[in-house]
């Protein structure tokens, strides 16, 4: 369960000196010093029903039971045809997500709910001319420098399902006017049982509102174009950014949304590429480590982040500290914020515990991966990530090197419970993905 000891302390005050942005304040939440490791067994061998399907498209329902089932969509063809097939076959489920969405959001801003936390400028937007403004503006900002292909395929879902085209582009635009508390970690070499390159991505978001509900691994299947890599990503239905996947190319990300920086970020900019459109480029552009370096580095950024990039074909992984000012590659050779008492480095494993300055999760984080090292999933999934109490919304640990992604997801709203498995993703049954038979599944034939 969600403690009050869990919940980032949000009401920290910010000391901002201009023009230096000088930055002095740490989030000051912490797990539970009592939470239990996860000794739930994971499912290796989801079942899978085919629940839908068209011209260029198939939908699955993984796990038979209603309480662990989630949605794998497979697309085939261009852009538009790829957005057309998902909408087409899951247009009702779009058209409530994303219109629960965009109600959820009226609301949190309404009421000032604290699962949602909005930075000042999008706020001083919305009082000024109102969410819808607001959003579009953001939508205005970024379009020079988005990839006109994420346009057709967002045509393609509101053709396919008979969704507002301007809903659908609207509710694109929340992550860059929202952050969530994450976690990550690249861990190879001496640090793992195998050598092999293993990385997590604990999405700690919103739980109370629609997202948990709409869970969806939408698999882009591209090889008939030369242009984009085969990838998939972890995301919600009809949502085409990205804040977690992996490719065909053994590639894969993480992300953080970092509240609390300190100077060395420098500023951040409301126009640039859209950090969740930058990431899916990462996975459908990019088949080498060096690439996807290369991209970040020269990318037109926007807001504070931590960004997680690793591929299990050369074991290498690299955190980027990420803003409009500055993209700087973090390994764990040079760890970053240095700090022995809370931050200190740990051979061959790269980490950050909920944002940049947290030291009450990257501290347990880091006790963690000491006292669990060499590390597998499976002591991953046990202790490490349930004990740092990460990842509420929802949990990838990649293992490509092996083919393997383990998949967590928050409780969904209709759930009873009944289980007696806990509400937050790391607290829950993981589902064993095999990478390999994932992209290898036969496009439809009608």
């Amino acid at each position: 369960l969600t403690t009050p000891m869990r919940l980032l302390n949000l009401n920290t005050t910010l000391l901002l000196t201009l023009p230096s942005l000088a930055y002095s304040a740490y989030c000051t939440g912490s797990p539970d010093p009592n939470a239990p490791s996860n000794s739930l067994p994971t499912t290796s061998n989801p079942a899978k029903t085919l629940v839908n399907s068209a011209d260029n498209g198939l939908v699955y329902k993984y796990n038979d039971d209603k309480s662990h089932s989630f949605l794998v969509t497979h697309l085939w063809g261009s852009p538009y045809e790829q957005g057309y097939a998902q909408g087409e076959m899951m247009g009702d489920e779009i058209d409530d997500f994303f219109q629960t969405t965009y109600e959820y959001l009226s609301k949190a801003l309404a009421e000032e709910l604290p699962q949602l936390r909005f930075p000042e400028w999008f706020l001083d937007l919305v009082v000024e001319k109102g969410l819808d403004w607001a959003l579009d503006w953001t939508a205005e900002a970024t379009a020079a420098y988005t990839d006109p292909k994420f346009f057709e395929e967002l045509q393609g879902i509101s053709d396919g399902s008979g969704v507002d085209y301007q809903l659908l582009l609207r509710i694109h635009m929340l992550p860059e006017a929202t952050k969530g508390a994450c976690s990550m970690i690249g861990a190879s070499d001496t640090a793992t049982e195998t050598g092999n390159l293993l990385q997590l991505r604990a999405l700690d978001w919103d739980v109370d509102g629609p997202f948990k509900d709409h869970a969806n691994l939408i698999v882009y299947h591209n090889d008939d174009d030369p242009e984009r890599v085969s990838w998939a990503n972890i995301a919600w239905t009809g949502f085409i950014g990205s804040v977690t996947g992996f490719n065909e190319q053994k590639m894969s990300i993480s992300e953080i949304g970092v509240t609390f920086p300190d100077d060395t970020f420098g500023k951040e900019s409301r126009h640039g590429t859209p950090f969740v459109n930058l990431l899916r480029d990462v996975l459908e552009k990019e088949s080498t480590f060096e690439g996807a370096d290369d991209r970040i580095s020269n990318a037109d950024r926007t807001c504070n982040l931590i960004l997680g990039v690793g591929d299990a074909k050369t074991s290498q992984f690299n955190a980027v500290q990420y803003s409009a000012d500055v993209a700087n590659f973090i390994t764990s050779d040079n760890l970053q914020p240095v700090n022995d008492t809370w931050h200190a480095p740990i051979t061959d494993i790269t980490y950050f515990g909920m944002d940049w300055l947290c030291p009450g999760f990257s501290e347990v984080l880091h006790d963690q991966l000491v006292a669990n090292a060499p590390l597998t999933p499976a002591n991953m999934i046990e202790d490490v990530i349930a004990i740092t109490q990460t990842g509420n919304l929802h949990i990838a640990v990649y293992d490509l090197a092996e083919s393997s992604v383990y998949l967590s997801f928050a409780k969904k709203s209709d759930d009873d419970g009944s289980d007696g498995e806990g509400d937050m993703a790391f607290e829950r049954t993981y589902t064993r993905i095999d990478a390999d038979a994932l992209f290898s599944t036969p496009a439809p034939t009608h």
